[in-house]
This record gives structure tokens, C-alpha cells and sequence, in this order.
């Protein structure tokens, strides 16, 4: 398909598909179909050798592999990509040139998407012989744009060198290697110095979610190719509320005023999915709990929207959003914690937030003294931390000396 896309960076080798003629993996195979069994799901049996460990997507049509992908299913690029057209259904599919001198090849040993517009990708200390590789790799997620055609937020996790399984070559600690479950990232954990940086890298990425270090096992330990997601797999809810929503952020935004948020609910369940609520949550970072909210109100089919309130200038916003059933399901976007975004710092007295000063200001701070409307910062025109009469009279000297 048009956009289907394949990397031509420097080529590595990698497995031999020869490896897979004589793969010993039936039962594994046979997993699939046992347990569609029990979840009475139907299979979908595609002429491929489709390795998990080496498959990222962002939920949206966006797929993402290593060449290995294309080489141990013994195919050219035109049919790989034939065969996805036609099974798949992505709208862009892209292949990253292996980025290791030689290794298991995976993506999930490389990268994790925690999000569909934030990944970490690991990074390896320089006097490793694949940092140039690393570097490439890591490179080619600042040329891509997301499902929402804007730049990735890319986070870099440091990864030192570790005693690998003696199979593995310049083995590194894998902590994008990790786990997403609901609420909870696992992340492994090598019992050196850098296992704090990597919890504190992925609270950042992963604002408000539960983030914690796993420890492997004594006689089983984490190694720089298998660990948490190599291990591990997760289910998804068919029945789900899935919320999408294309995140707020700082430099997209005009001012304080007329901020509006569009989410898209779609109810799986179908059960009562004419009885949708929407609501967003939010606060101020300094805020204790998310006291503040708004409801969203459909407006096309799916699509619901709601403004924000006038904004304090130069603050650190959180939110998230939540929808309902009349069946009392109900899901978050994110799935857990909360989105971020900064105010722009207006001056002091444009307390809408349109650049100007004028009358609609001297309405605004009427209203924020008579508590009908948030506090603003832009409002304490005097800087004398009360917004009173005392700052009315400086906006009025303001437009009327401009």
C-alpha cells in the first residue's frame, strides 16, 4: 500500500531462516488456538511467521518491526508487505533496519510505545559497538510523525552494560523490555544504580501511572534479550469503551482562552452505547486532587468536545477524561494517571488570554472577584497576591494609555 514504508539504513545481519524451517514451536503455535477456544474468539491464521516480540503498533494502523520480520519469513519486501495489505489492514507499516551488530533482532528489546504518541527507545553507552546503531534507530523516530501527523515525544533511557545470558553480545539492561498492565508498569530491574533512572524515565513518560521495579528471579534472571515482555502477554477487553484523543500540548496552543478538547467514543460493548457521559477531570499541578471538571457534549457521531475554562498563565496543567455507560462501564484516557500540558505566560492585566487588553479583562477579573469564574494569575495586575478593585483600576490606566 501507499503507506506502507520500509527503512534503508545500513544493513546488519540477523537469524537465518533457516532457523524457522526447523522451528520445534508447534505447541506454542497451538496456544493461539487453544486459547481462542476459550475465549470463543475466532482465529485469524495469516501465512506468516509473526514474532510479538518483534511487532509495536500504536493501536491506530501504525505498525512497527525490525527487517528480521521480513527475513525469517523467508519473503521480498513487496510480498511481506502484500500479504499485510491484505490481512492487516495498516495504513502504514514500517521496518527498521536491524539495529544491533548481531542479537535476537527484537523491537521490544529496543523500544516501547507507551502511548500512541510517546515511546522510549533505549540508548547504549558509547564505547558499545552498537551505540552508532542505537543512534540510527533512535534517529528514525524523529523523521516519523504519529496517528495525529505531529512528531512522537521521544524519551532516551540509558541502558548500561550487564552479565548477559552467554549467548548474548554486548548484552545491556533491557528496561524497554517492560510490562503495561491497566494501571501498573513492570519494569525490570538489574540490581545496578541504573534501575532508578529507568522507573524515573517511564514515571515521566507515564505521568500517574504506578511504575514499579521487578526483580527476576535467582535462577531465572533478566537478560539484555528476555525479560518482562519477552515473557509475558497481554489481553485486551473486546467489550471495551475505547476513548481516542489527540493530547493537548504546550506548544500548539494560542493562549489561555477557547482551549477546546475532542475526544472520539466508540462502546464496544454495545450494550447502552446511546447513554454515553464524557467528562474531564482536571487541576493544577500544585492542586491536591482533580477537583475541577467539565462535561463533553456529543457532537457528530462519536465525537465529543468541551472548553477549557480561562487559564492561570505559565501553569502546569493535568487532566484526563472519562467516559461512561448506562451499563456502568466506564474507561480513562490515558487508562491511567493524566495528560500535561503548560499555560502560555500572557501579561499581566490580559486575563482572556487573547494577546490584548481591554474591556472584556476588566469583565473578567469583575467576575473572578465575585467568584463566579477560576483565580487568574494574569488578573493580579499589582503583583500584590490579591485580585481586587486595585487591579481594575490599573487595567483601565492600561487601555487607556495604549
Amino acid at each position: 500500500g501507499d503507506g506502507l514504508m520500509l527503512g534503508n539504513r545500513t544493513q546488519y545481519s540477523d537469524r537465518p531462516f533457516s532457523t524457522y524451517q526447523s522451528r520445534g514451536w508447534e505447541e506454542d503455535d497451538d496456544t493461539n488456538i487453544d486459547f481462542a477456544d476459550q475465549m470463543n474468539w475466532d482465529v485469524l491464521d495469516i501465512p506468516l511467521y509473526w514474532t510479538g516480540g518483534n511487532f509495536m503498533t500504536d493501536g491506530y494502523g501504525i505498525g512497527f518491526s525490525t527487517e528480521l520480520m521480513v527475513h525469517e519469513n523467508d519473503l521480498d519486501e513487496d510480498s511481506f508487505f502484500d500479504i499485510l495489505d491484505e490481512y492487516l489492514h495498516f495504513s502504514q507499516y514500517h521496518i527498521f533496519d536491524n539495529p544491533n551488530e548481531e542479537s535476537i533482532q527484537h523491537i521490544d528489546c529496543l523500544a516501547k510505545l507507551v502511548n500512541p504518541e510517546t515511546i522510549i527507545i533505549k540508548q547504549v553507552p558509547e564505547s558499545s559497538p552498537e551505540y552508532e546503531c542505537m543512534e540510527t534507530f533512535a534517529e528514525s523516530f524523529y523523521d516519523l510523525n504519529t496517528f495525529y501527523d505531529r512528531p512522537f515525544r521521544i524519551h532516551r533511557l540509558y541502558c548500561p552494560e550487564i552479565n548477559g545470558g552467554p549467548w548474548e553480545l554486548n548484552a545491556v539492561a533491557a528496561y524497554t523490555n517492560s510490562l503495561i498492565l491497566n494501571n501498573k508498569v513492570l519494569v525490570p530491574q538489574y540490581g545496578i544504580a541504573a534501575d532508578q533512572q529507568a522507573i524515573d524515565t517511564f514515571r515521566e513518560a507515564m505521568p500517574g501511572y504506578d511504575v514499579i521495579g521487578f526483580d527476576g528471579a535467582a535462577n531465572n534472571p533478566w537478560y539484555s534479550e528476555d525479560a518482562l515482555h519477552c515473557r509475558t502477554k497481554g489481553v485486551f477487553d473486546p467489550h471495551m469503551i475505547h476513548i481516542s484523543h489527540k493530547s493537548i500540548r504546550t506548544e500548539e496552543l494560542p493562549g489561555n482562552s477557547g482551549i477546546t478538547l475532542t475526544a472520539e467514543i466508540v462502546d464496544y460493548s454495545l450494550e447502552d452505547s446511546e447513554n454515553i457521559s464524557v467528562t474531564t477531570f482536571w487541576k493544577y499541578e500544585s492542586d491536591n486532587s482533580f477537583s475541577n471538571s467539565f462535561v463533553l457534549e456529543p457532537n457528530t457521531e462519536n465525537i465529543y468536545s468541551g472548553n477549557f475554562p480561562n487559564l492561570n498563565s505559565n501553569a502546569l496543567i493535568e487532566y484526563f477524561i472519562t467516559a461512561s455507560n448506562g451499563m456502568g462501564q466506564s474507561v480513562s484516557h490515558p487508562n491511567f494517571g493524566w495528560h500535561t500540558f503548560s499555560t502560555p505566560e500572557n501579561d499581566l492585566g490580559d486575563v482572556d488570554g487573547n494577546g490584548d487588553i481591554n474591556v472584556i479583562d476588566i469583565i473578567f477579573v469583575v467576575n473572578i472577584i465575585l467568584g463566579n469564574q477560576p483565580s487568574n494569575g494574569s488578573a493580579d495586575v499589582n503583583q500584590d497576591g490579591t485580585i481586587d478593585i486595585l487591579d481594575i483600576i490599573n487595567i483601565v490606566n492600561v487601555i487607556l494609555d495604549s
